[in-house]
């Protein structure tokens, strides 16, 4: 575990861990937030990603990134959905219109069903592809 005492994340989890944490916090979602996580995975192999044993949040490309630690994108459940937060949304092309918000620099995309999922996978991976093309660019030597 790494992180603050208070929200104590791990790192690279399996999906198992992952399943324990969504079900402790929002059982509901269980279904539709692995087979989200895995969607990510598949868009984007080899993502570095951490999950925070609080909230249930899972910060995508984090340290692998460069967004000043902020990371590519996060998988938060709330009370009746699942949402894709995208860091640099604003600046990603939507053509299928996924993306909500009006931040500076935040966007997200809700789910609210594995059903939605299925409908949306093909923009949702290419927004994830997108915004992992978009941290390579930004990433500094190290």
């Amino acid at each position: 575990m790494t992180e603050s005492k208070t929200h104590p994340h791990v790192v690279m989890p399996s999906e198992a861990e992952l399943a324990d944490v969504i079900l402790g916090i929002h059982p509901a979602h269980h279904d539709l937030y692995v087979q989200t996580h895995r969607l990510v995975l598949d868009a984007v192999p080899g993502v570095r990603h951490a999950i925070d044993l609080v909230d249930g949040g899972v910060g995508y490309g984090a340290h692998q990134f460069g967004y000043d630690g902020w990371g590519m994108a996060a998988l938060v459940p709330h009370k009746n959905w699942v949402s894709v937060v995208f860091f640099r949304g604003a600046v990603l092309e939507d053509p299928d219109g996924l993306l909500e918000g009006t931040g500076a620099s935040v966007r997200h995309v809700k789910l609210r069903s594995v059903d939605d999922l299925v409908a949306r996978r093909g923009a949702l991976v290419r927004l994830l592809k997108t915004a992992a093309g978009l941290g390579h660019t930004q990433t500094s030597a190290r």
